[in-house]
């Protein structure tokens, strides 16, 4: 099967994922969401499995589009493995939730049997390596039916432990072909083992590109300049690094800047009680979550995006940083760090500035920097939407529908 004939006769896909939007406004692996709507723009029909949770609420899907969740843990209210921070940040926060891996896996690999007896599809697609891919190959091989792996950052830079490191291999290995975000998630994996793909994760590039900065902006901060964070509030974001760096700079530019942070996590409290000690709480705006359709406003009205991603305690950093190509997208000068793949995205001085990771003086610079040069930060501007537009999800999903049908090519008698 050509790609040409993909477009012609629908595939008929498994999605095997930790995480997707519970609701119709809900940002959890929202990106994934916006791939499967772009798959099913190019004739894909997915059947998308995920765990249950209890903030779950019935959502209308496109055409071609069918979601479903396993539940893996009684009563409904106690899962809480997924969603949220993330599963990582969920178990550090709360160590007795390892009760409930065993049962997570199990119950999705029998939910996904069930869906393989009863929906037939020609390929099962996987996003993380562990535990997703690993079911999925397991039910590839039950099935005989082709597996494709996709690596998004958090598997490949932490589960570093030996026995998961053995079983992540063991996936890659036996899988029919995979994918990654970068090439710095590609390496953290392991650069012995089969050469992915490398796939980015995409942007509604459009709908970046056309965000109303008056649609957010108050007569009390249209004479501020705006710095903005969106992400999840856990430790490898690095936000309170953001913090301490704003607490840095000269009192003149201080006086002049307001900090929007968007998102939530485990780490919200502190950060702002480090704001507090700092005194800086009136600097600083904790917006909470937001649905990402009204994101593109937040990120038209700042003036500064910033993502000071690090290395957290257990080895996990960013794979790729769609939020920086949400931020160029909308002609937003970004900063960032030389960690994960950012700097794939991001180069130095003509695209964005990069400092090193939890360099919180050397940030508060590169801050200060755009702040008093209004011409470099037009030109990363300029610059960025240029690079940002190529990510667009029209293109990310026309490469996943390609490698789809060339493995089902493959894997036909």
């Amino acid at each position: 099967m050509s790609a040409q004939s993909a477009k012609d006769k629908p595939i008929k896909v498994l999605w095997l994922t930790s995480s997707y939007p519970r609701s119709k406004d809900d940002s959890a692996s929202v990106f994934l969401r916006y791939l499967a709507e772009a798959l099913a723009n190019q004739k894909v029909n997915l059947y998308i499995l995920s765990p249950d949770h209890p903030e779950i609420h019935p959502t209308n899907h496109p055409d071609g589009i069918v979601s479903r969740h396993f539940r893996y843990f009684w009563p409904r209210r106690w899962q809480m493995l997924a969603y949220g921070s993330g599963i990582l940040p969920n178990l550090r926060a709360a160590p007795w939730l390892l009760l409930q891996v065993p049962f997570f896996v199990l119950s999705m690999f029998m939910t996904a049997a069930a869906i393989m007896v009863a929906r037939r599809p020609s390929l099962i697609h996987a996003h993380w390596i562990f535990p997703q891919g690993t079911v999925a190959v397991l039910l590839g091989k039950l099935f005989k039916i082709p597996v494709l792996v996709t690596a998004h950052g958090g598997d490949a830079f932490a589960l570093r432990g030996s026995v998961l490191g053995a079983i992540k291999r063991w996936t890659i290995k036996h899988c029919a072909a995979w994918t990654s975000n970068t090439e710095a998630t590609a390496d953290a994996v392991g650069p012995d083992l089969p050469k992915p793909q490398i796939i980015p994760m995409g942007i509604d590039y459009e709908k970046f590109a056309a965000g109303n900065a008056q649609a957010v902006l108050k007569p009390s901060n249209t004479q501020k300049i705006i710095l903005l964070f969106v992400g999840r509030l856990v430790e490898k974001k690095g936000v309170a690094d953001l913090i301490v760096a704003v607490a840095d700079l000269p009192k003149n530019l201080l006086d002049r800047v307001e900090l929007w942070i968007i998102g939530d996590g485990v780490e919200r409290e502190r950060l702002k009680m480090l704001a507090v000690d700092l005194k800086i709480e009136d600097k600083v705006v904790f917006y909470g979550r937001f649905p990402n359709a009204i994101l593109p406003d937040y990120y038209a009205a700042a003036d500064i995006f910033i993502a000071p991603s690090i290395v957290d305690s257990n080895g996990d950093t960013e794979g790729q940083g769609v939020i920086l190509l949400e931020a160029m997208a909308s002609g937003t000068a970004v900063i960032s760090t030389r960690t994960g793949g950012v700097a794939e995205i991001i180069e130095h001085g003509k695209t964005g500035l990069l400092v090193d990771p939890k360099q919180t003086k050397s940030l508060s610079k590169a801050i200060e920097q755009l702040l008093v040069d209004e011409t470099l930060r037009k030109g990363l501007c300029a610059f960025g939407r240029l690079t940002a537009e190529p990510y667009d999800w029209k293109e990310i999903a026309s490469k996943f529908v390609a490698i789809y049908s060339r493995q089902l090519c493959r894997a036909k008698p």
